[in-house]
């Protein structure tokens, strides 16, 4: 719903937007009815990942509204596509995101509106560059071994508090 709010903030101001939203999930139904005249494009399951990839390029701001995700790989797709990305204060997604590929946002229809707006306004191009370059950082092997090293780290601490 923060996702369709923002959008209805936008359209209601002037902004030209179009929300392409792909993935399904329980809240569907009650999300359609609630963006009914909204610019909104519900896309459900996209199985194909060159499909998933041209969405993900085509589109001038991904928005990652998750607040449990823990670990933004919607957000870290939407980067290595070159876009870049506006996610909320909460939840993880906050310590994936730098200066230049994205914003932090109040998890709130005005607050992501006006992320966006801002994220509008910086150089395309060298935004695409900047996200992609980012991205690249959080490669699996990276990841899987940052990942191996913190629950090893997590075991000892354990271990000595015993």
């Amino acid at each position: 719903d923060l996702v369709v709010e923002t959008v209805r903030r936008l359209h209601a101001s002037g902004c030209r937007v179009h929300l392409d939203l792909l993935g399904d999930g329980p809240l569907r139904d009650q999300l359609e009815v609630a963006s009914d005249g909204l610019p909104i494009t519900f896309h459900g399951h996209v199985g194909d990942r060159e499909s998933v990839a041209h969405h993900l390029r085509e589109a001038d701001v991904a928005l990652a509204p998750g607040p449990s995700e823990t670990f933004g790989l919607a957000a870290l797709e939407a980067l290595a596509s070159g876009t870049p990305v506006v996610v909320p204060t909460t939840g993880a997604l906050p310590e994936l995101i730098t200066p230049g590929v994205g914003l932090v946002a109040e998890p709130t229809p005005a607050s992501f509106a006006g992320a966006v707006r801002r994220v509008l306004t910086w150089d395309r191009d060298r935004v695409r560059r900047e996200a992609r370059t980012y991205a690249e950082r959080f490669s699996w092997d990276v990841t899987s071994e940052s990942m191996l090293r913190l629950f090893d780290r997590v075991r000892s601490d354990e271990r000595a508090a015993a």
